[in-house]
């Protein structure tokens, strides 16, 4: 049980492990902990409450008691059973079904299997129930062009069947290209050698805006990948590093899960559905040890313990163990001993950079689009609109209806002020739909705090930082960079906390069950000649027709020369 002293006015409170912050990773790492040894450990968990200068909806942790949450749950949305290549070709995929089936929530399938891809036992059933209805014409997606061309097209959009063919060559190869570095990287047999080292110090360095215009050749393509990068990272290419990206991209299994495919993530960060109920479940289970406390003004250690006190020092919280479970900006203000924290490490974090997205909701009383043979599915290059979709509808019902509504991305600008870009989205929507699109009943625009994006070169200190086990005193694996952008990177984390504190506080205690759910797929890397084969673009073609020119004329004058000596 924790213990309370009252001594002179001010209070200390005891415990073994103490995680300070409410963020998501850390009320995991809590629940972990809670669940595995109940009161035989004192568990503290600290919340500073919201300080955060930007509050995004699809943070909001909300109790609710409805029939959803039932143990009576409609077998159509409940998507557990997959098998085993299903559940590894996805890393997003894992923690999300992993925490739902432990808390019995529903999982909609155009959140967990996206339309059109995976098919289930349970899809063919449902398309069975349709057998007898006429076939229909498979619904168009639209993309346009910065003039407002439009163009439809049918296939995965990360196949740009809509690009002219050396665009949609280039931009394939390049896709295949980062598949190809992506699986090289990461995988978990790889020995940390010095030359290994330097390849993930090249990539760590080398931000994407730079791999796009040395690899790309046509200003389309450059642009297209440019947006990408902005969507799934929140921030500028230029920003992004070469190594974050691949990161991203591994954690989906590939460059083309994510604004299309198996999009698992990409569709949570716009619809926030998992989010909300899986921190409401996880804030219910801590309940009972969550205290609420003021600003930390200091973390220091005395007499191998671990001393957090407050800003007017009238509480002090005493732990053999801290899980720092904040978001870095909240870091800004505590002073942290030397000891628990390098200079390198301050600096790292405080050059942590949000991202930002701007995600947009409108609902009209008929589903026009529909009828006029198109999905919902925009990606456009003009802007405001620069990806969406038909907005599913969420029930615990497992109904396949969905609300005549569209949601998704809006262009986010530089110096961004916050001005509603309603009007501009109407007219957008116009000029794909016509005049039905004039007249939505509602509308509406949120921010979505996305992952923090690290300085390039500082990727490769912060993963260490968060993932080799913790030092003596503090575990960093629960620090929140993930905020509303990687709800599952966010699981994982927590649960690799959980880990790294149980390996620290009774190691015997961990079971191949905890262990295993950290293990990461592994694909097998393709042969030299493919990757060659991907490293062939656009540009690279010109350059070996230049130097085959080149050489042939050189041949050819050396010939004549030759000849006429």
């Amino acid at each position: 049980m924790v213990k309370k002293f009252g001594i002179g006015g001010k209070t200390s409170v005891q415990a073994d492990v103490i995680v300070l912050g409410c963020t998501l990773p850390g009320i995991v790492a809590a629940h972990k902990l809670k669940r595995k040894f109940g009161d035989s450990m004192d568990i503290v968990v600290l919340d500073l409450g919201s300080t955060f200068n930007y509050q995004s909806k699809c943070n909001v942790a909300f109790t609710e008691h409805s029939d959803s949450d039932s143990d009576t749950e409609s077998t159509n949305t409940m998507y557990y059973d997959y098998t085993a290549r299903q559940l590894l070709d996805n890393v997003a995929r894992i923690y999300l079904l992993q925490y739902a089936k432990e808390f019995k929530l529903p999982l909609p399938k155009s959140i967990i299997n996206p339309e059109n891809q995976i098919k289930t036992e349970l899809d063919k059933e449902s398309s069975n129930l349709s057998s007898d209805q006429d076939e229909r014409i498979p619904l168009q997606k639209l993309f346009q062009y910065p003039n407002g061309t439009t163009v439809e097209f049918l296939n995965n959009l990360h196949d740009f069947e809509f690009l002219s063919f050396l665009e949609k060559f280039e931009l394939n190869q390049y896709q295949t290209f980062l598949d190809q570095c992506m699986t090289e990287l990461f995988q978990t047999n790889k020995v940390n050698l010095d030359q290994e080292r330097k390849v993930l110090l090249y990539y760590d360095r080398t931000t994407m805006e730079k791999n796009i215009c040395e690899t790309l050749l046509f200003s389309t393509s450059r642009e297209i990948m440019r947006i990408i990068v902005r969507l799934v990272c929140g921030a500028p290419a230029k920003r992004v590093s070469l190594l974050f990206y691949l990161h991203q991209c591994y954690r989906t299994s590939s460059t083309k899960n994510h604004l299309g495919g198996l999009n698992t993530r990409f569709r949570e960060k716009l619809l926030g559905h998992c989010r909300k109920r899986l921190s409401s479940k996880l804030q219910q289970s801590i309940a009972d040890i969550t205290m609420e406390t003021k600003s930390i003004k200091q973390i220091r250690t005395y007499s191998e313990q671990v001393i957090l006190e407050t800003l007017k020092g009238e509480i002090t919280y005493t732990c053999n163990l801290l899980a720092m479970a904040l978001r870095p900006e909240q870091l800004h203000n505590i002073h942290v001993e030397d000891r628990l924290m390098s200079e390198k490490q301050i600096e790292i974090t405080k050059d942590l950079q949000p991202g930002y997205a701007k995600k947009f909701n409108i609902l009209y009383k008929d589903n026009f689009w529909s009828k006029q043979g198109y999905s919902g599915d925009i990606f456009s290059m003009c802007g405001p609109i620069i990806w969406a979709m038909e907005r599913p509808r969420m029930s615990a019902t497992g109904s396949l209806e969905k609300y005549c509504g569209l949601i998704g991305y809006l262009m986010m600008r530089e110096n961004d002020n916050g001005h509603e870009s309603k009007t501009a989205v109407v007219e957008q929507l116009v000029k794909l739909f016509g005049e039905e699109a004039a007249n939505p009943v509602s509308y509406r625009e949120t921010l979505i705090a996305d992952v923090y994006v690290p300085r390039c070169g500082d990727y490769t200190s912060l993963h260490r930082l968060m993932t080799e086990g913790s030092p003596k005193f503090l575990e960093w694996g629960a620090l929140d960079v993930f905020a509303d952008g990687d709800v599952a990177a966010a699981l994982e984390a927590g649960h690799t906390a959980y880990l790294h504190l149980l390996g620290c506080l009774r190691p015997q205690a961990q079971t191949y069950d905890d262990i295993v759910a950290t293990d990461w797929p592994t694909f097998l890397s393709d042969g030299p000649l493919s990757r060659w084969k991907s490293q062939i673009t656009v540009k690279t073609g010109l350059k070996i027709t230049v130097c085959t020119v080149a050489v042939v004329i050189g041949i050819k004058l050396l010939h004549s020369w030759l000849t006429h000596k």
